[in-house]
């Protein structure tokens, strides 16, 4: 069995990479395959709770329309809770967005996430999705204060 450090890892490559690089480049298709198709997609900010379909309704015409426009988008995350089995995760974290429109001053935005993870096919997939803005609670300093991607090691166990 692998430890957690190796399961961390292997999140951090199959999942959580893959998930920055589809945003960045506002690739829908890549970002949405990263999710189960039994997804439950969660906004405290909003008070909504949905599943893929609606998930894809938002993110591809946000995404097109970006990329359209020539905007430039970017999200990192850092942790504050990592939980990991050879076929289950729980994370939990603070992200930042940037978002950079064409013409216009760059915005950072910050949240917290809880996400729970499944192997599906082999490969870790997004199961449940969590995000909330806490009504701007959430700063650079609490992102800092979270550990950084590949800090795996805080989270052996």
């Amino acid at each position: 069995m692998a430890d957690r450090t190796e399961l961390l890892r292997e999140l951090n490559n199959e999942l959580w990479r893959p998930f920055r690089a589809a945003y960045a480049a506002r690739d829908a298709a890549a970002f949405l395959a990263l999710h189960s198709p039994d997804l439950i997609r969660a906004s405290g900010t909003d008070g909504t709770v949905f599943g893929l379909d609606r998930y894809a309704a938002q993110v591809e015409p946000w995404f097109a329309g970006m990329a359209a426009r020539g905007d430039v988008l970017d999200i990192t995350f850092r942790f504050t809770e990592r939980i990991a089995a050879p076929d289950l995760a729980s994370e939990r974290g603070v992200y930042r967005i940037v978002v950079a429109p064409v013409g216009a001053d760059r915005l950072t935005f910050h949240g917290r996430f809880h996400t729970f993870a499944r192997k599906v096919g082999g490969s870790w997939r997004i199961a449940v999705d969590y995000d909330s803005t806490d009504a701007g609670a959430v700063s650079a300093a609490t992102y800092e204060a979270a550990a950084a991607l590949d800090d795996v090691e805080r989270f052996a166990g």
